[in-house]
């Protein structure tokens, strides 16, 4: 049953893959822009004083500028650092404007590491990347499985960003995977229960 599951996702992956190829710049760029105005208007963020966001890379959601409105509405900003790429281990680190980032072992920009660890009980809020997101709140990950392992020491708000274009009907889940709170389209904000 468990390989089943796993081979399923990573299935969904490949496909996924093949539809994410066909993204153009312009779409990602426009889309982008209108889900980083869904996020800043939810309540989730309105509550936040501390704020983990990915930073984009490749086709996915850009962040850029939900960074920027972190920093000029006071809220303290931390980014993911892969601290341990054979146990897929993450930290929460402290992201400034003068934070210089260098790129990480997937050539991901990321803080230095050491830039002050920000304790996951101190997270309001999780921005999260995904492959894809099905409308019950579902994540697909990239298959590493560093939030699976990150999510449950925290009791933050969980809103993945994904294009449209990239949603599932259904992800297949397991009992590692940890349910959103909400997923965030151009189209929609999706929300649990």
């Amino acid at each position: 049953m468990k390989e089943s599951l796993r081979e399923h996702k990573r299935w969904r992956r490949r496909e996924i893959a093949g539809i994410r190829e066909e993204l153009t710049d312009r779409y990602i760029t426009e889309a982008s822009a209108v889900i980083a105005d869904r996020l800043l208007e939810t309540e989730e963020y309105s509550r936040a004083n501390t704020v983990m966001c990915y930073l984009d890379y490749g086709k996915e959601v850009r962040t850029s500028a939900i960074v920027e409105r972190l920093w000029a509405d006071g809220k303290r900003v931390c980014i993911p650092l892969c601290t341990d790429t054979k146990a897929h281990i993450m930290e929460a680190k402290l992201y400034t404007d003068e934070t210089v980032l260098v790129p990480g072992a997937y050539g991901i920009m990321e803080p230095p590491a050491d830039a002050e660890t920000v304790p996951a009980e101190e997270i309001d809020l999780i921005v999260l990347p995904c492959v894809s997101c099905d409308r019950s709140c579902n994540r697909l990950g990239h298959g590493a499985g560093y939030y699976d392992r990150y999510l449950p020491g925290t009791d933050a708000s969980l809103i993945a960003l994904c294009t449209e274009k990239l949603m599932s009907d259904e992800i297949p889940v397991d009992e590692f995977d940890v349910p959103l709170d909400a997923v965030i389209t151009e189209n929609d904000i999706y929300r649990r229960g």
